[in-house]
């Protein structure tokens, strides 16, 4: 597919002066074996390949990126989600702790027991404040009682509790204040 093209400059009326001009066109990839440069086709081409490649790859990472997102927010909806219905059955539980108080049957124990341990393996833990300094984090004053030392808790009105290391609820605890001296 060479084509040639004779052409004349305008000054000259000789044709011995003529200057043949050649310009080839081709389909070759690289360098152009003909003349052995670099054609114009086959640079645009490579121009126009590398960056179909640099867009191709960025919709890799872009996709990649997305689902992992995806994948991080199918975790966390599914973290919440069993968060809300393990706040839920706390209910259950303060009902159960609360019969057991009253009802002295070891079956009503073992059903507390092996709720308490599937809960627990869940990821719910319970607050330890009893007989600890006060902590306003984990626990929240409904009732003050004289005592010996300052800000100590004296008794849990309900637990607190956190799930997967998260505080889901906080305890109701009555704290001592420390009794004044009168003159």
């Amino acid at each position: 597919m060479d084509k040639t093209k004779t052409t004349t400059p305008s000054t000259g009326s000789d044709s011995a002066t003529a200057v043949k001009e050649e310009k080839k066109e081709c389909s070759c990839e690289g360098e152009c074996k003909d003349c052995e440069n670099v054609c114009e086709n086959c640079e645009e081409s490579a121009k126009q390949a590398e960056e179909y490649k640099m867009k191709y790859l960025r919709a890799i990472a872009d996709y990649q990126n997305y689902e992992r997102r995806v994948q991080s927010q199918r975790v966390e909806w599914t973290k919440n989600a069993n968060k809300t219905v393990v706040l839920k059955l706390l209910s259950f539980l303060d009902d159960l702790e609360r019969a057991e108080i009253f009802v002295k049957d070891p079956n009503l124990l073992h059903v507390k027991e092996s709720f308490m341990k599937m809960l627990n393996n869940e990821g719910l833990k319970e607050i330890q404040v009893l007989n600890a300094p006060y902590d306003p984090y984990t626990a929240e004053v409904i009732d003050m009682k004289e005592g010996k030392e300052d800000n100590m808790v004296v008794s849990v009105v309900r637990k607190g509790y956190t799930y997967n290391d998260q505080l889901l609820r906080v305890a109701q605890v009555v704290v001592s204040k420390k009794a004044e001296k009168k003159l």
